[in-house]
């Protein structure tokens, strides 16, 4: 589909849908984008929320506001000087995030967290102006102390906006609705002994015997499903919200209780999560409570596809609109982005952004012959692909991982094209390897761009008990392999390629990609489903051993299976899309699965 189709079925969407809708603001601000390097973070999490809303039609420009940066003095009113001070300090967030992070990366987590801290306040005081809800895309930093931070917490945002708004003579309840999937245990400690702040938690586990004048505190333990949450939050939030009689309320409505939530433990289903907010919001909006609703806890590259569907189900007034896959979403954002990129300007074919002096001083004094005509896969010069990852946002997702100044390298030597970006200048530290090539061969009838090999590594990151070293791993990985692939695409759309292909030497890359990629060999989708189903119960390290290492036998046969790299396909033209839904590739792909148990050890 076209950009131009696409953008005209969003309007014919909106257009269908009903003109009575809930209206909010929503509150974020850029400086909010910090990664975490090594944890399961998405640093893009709220603008990929922020841009879904947008492109469904379902948040006017005059709602979207900036989060100000928060004075100290209000911050004074809920931690230390001294704490504030370390934070300040190189090493000052090592207790919060259980390490000691570089410098390059600590100070934009503590300016984000600060800037969090700023947008709550705010949301507060939209609510409380508007008698409505207001949704801040962050904070909900709820382990956060007076003296110290905790569980990736440094300031406790709501703890900060309340006294502030204490401050300027609000006084009524105030009523803090937890349901992340972590205890609230900050927040509780903090207004232990406020009767004027009801703290409710529903969570897994307690961090701390809970103890409180106004208090609520249930842990559930693991492997909560729909059934017993919803049951739970209907039997109490309703009694507690007629006794207290809360006059403003902070909903953190954390979705890493999802199911597929990278780090919690919880089953929840996305339908879950959307009759959870439904409920919370429909309860509120019934006693038309104020309501300062907040991002809090989400992890891995899907967290944002709970919140996004349950704000389109608040401004549609129940009906939950589907989010793109992050894959589609990152690769549309990429498109727009391209469309402003003239080709001339990457091809090095404009005057004015490429000399031959600039030539003779990117190829090593070459000069404007013989290699220097050289490009990548015969389009890209060195120049113009700097210039693509530059407006992609792409080298500034490097720098916001620490790396300041990312160098380009191309190597055009080999049968292959080799593509290198490096943290720095002196080459010293390999970020990312490419080596692609034009391929006719694989699939006849199509060009594909084969990759033969790319690596995403991240030299400063060491490897940890929860996340080893896989095979083929030198250094924990960069964290950016969907924006790689849709940089990709975008080569695949200026070239006119059909498809990126790749062969996968691991398995655990594959199984990454396995929702995405499509096997060459229809034969080995339903032994690749056998193997994922094999080790699903195993750690990733484990599993891998057990599929690369001979730790496999067919149940059936008793043979035992071996390894070996399997061609994989994005299609990207709708040719190559239906070549993969042709019958009879389908029947074969959608064989029933071999199924494999562990190798009995040997003597």
């Amino acid at each position: 589909m076209s950009r131009r189709a696409a953008s005209l079925g969003r309007r014919l969407r909106t257009l269908r849908r009903p003109f009575r809708r809930t209206r909010f603001d929503v509150v974020w601000a850029p400086e909010c984008c910090a990664a975490v390097p090594g944890r399961l973070h998405d640093a893009r999490r709220a603008p990929r929320i922020l841009e879904f809303l947008r492109r469904e039609g379902l948040l006017p420009g005059r709602r979207v506001h900036l989060a100000p940066e928060p004075p100290l003095a209000d911050l004074l009113r809920v931690h230390t000087l001294e704490y504030l001070e370390s934070l300040e300090r190189p090493g000052g967030t090592e207790k919060a995030f259980g390490e000691r992070l570089d410098d390059a990366i600590e100070r934009p987590l503590v300016v984000a967290q600060r800037r969090m801290a700023g947008g709550t306040t705010l949301a507060a005081r939209l609510a409380l102006d508007r008698r409505a809800t207001a949704v801040h895309l962050g904070g909900g930093l709820h382990h956060a102390r007076a003296d110290h931070g905790a569980g990736f917490c440094l300031f406790h945002d709501v703890g900060i906006a309340i006294r502030r708004l204490r401050h300027d003579g609000f006084t009524g309840r105030v009523l803090v609705l937890d349901l992340d999937l972590h205890d609230g245990d900050g927040t509780r400690a903090l207004f232990a002994a406020d009767a004027s702040v009801h703290t409710f938690s529903i969570h897994n586990r307690d961090w701390e015997e809970p103890a409180g004048v106004e208090t609520t505190s249930i842990a559930l333990g693991s492997g909560v499903d729909d059934e017993l949450y919803l049951a739970r939050l209907r039997a109490e939030l309703p009694p507690l919200l007629e006794r207290f009689a809360p006059q403003l309320v902070f909903f953190l409505a954390g979705v890493d209780v999802a199911d597929d939530d990278a780090l919690g433990d919880w089953r929840v289903s996305a339908a879950g999560i959307v009759e959870r907010d439904r409920f919370v919001h429909a309860e509120l909006a019934r006693r038309r409570l104020p309501v300062a609703r907040l991002l809090a806890g989400g992890y891995g590259d899907h967290a944002w596809r709970h919140t996004a569907r349950s704000l389109s189900a608040l401004a549609l007034g129940g009906t939950a609109l589907e989010p793109p896959s992050t894959a589609d979403l990152v690769v549309e954002h990429f498109r727009h982005i391209a469309g402003t990129l003239p080709a001339p300007q990457l091809a090095g074919d404009d005057d004015a952004l490429l000399s031959d002096e600039d030539v003779a001083e990117l190829f090593g004094g070459l000069g404007a012959t013989g290699a220097a005509r050289r490009r990548f896969l015969g389009f890209y010069t060195p120049a113009g692909i700097e210039l693509a990852l530059e407006r992609l946002g792409y080298l500034g997702e490097l720098e916001r991982l620490g790396f300041e100044r990312p160098t380009v390298e191309f190597d055009l030597t080999g049968p292959a094209d080799t593509l290198r970006i490096f943290g720095a200048p002196d080459r010293r530290e390999l970020l990312l390897e490419l080596r692609a090539r034009r391929d006719r061969a694989t699939i006849p009838g199509f060009e594909l761009l084969w990759l033969e090999w790319l690596l995403l590594q991240n030299p400063r990151l060491a490897f940890t008990a929860d996340r080893p070293a896989l095979p083929g791993q030198q250094h924990p990985g960069l964290g950016m392999l969907r924006e790689t692939l849709a940089a990709l695409v975008l080569v695949c759309d200026r070239l006119k390629l059909d498809g990126i292909g790749v062969t996968a030497s691991h398995f655990h890359p594959a199984a990454q990609s396995v929702d995405t990629l499509c096997f060459v060999d229809p034969r080995d989708a339903p032994v690749f489903r056998g193997l994922v189903r094999s080790v699903a119960a195993l750690p990733a390290l484990q599993g891998s051993l057990a599929v690369e290492g001979g730790g496999l036998v067919d149940a059936a046969t008793g043979q035992a299976f071996r390894w070996r790299p399997l061609a994989m396909v994005y299609p990207i033209s709708p040719a190559l899309r239906a070549w993969f839904e042709r019958d009879n590739y389908r029947r074969i792909a959608s064989a029933a699965e071999p199924r494999f148990v562990a190798a009995r050890p040997p003597a």
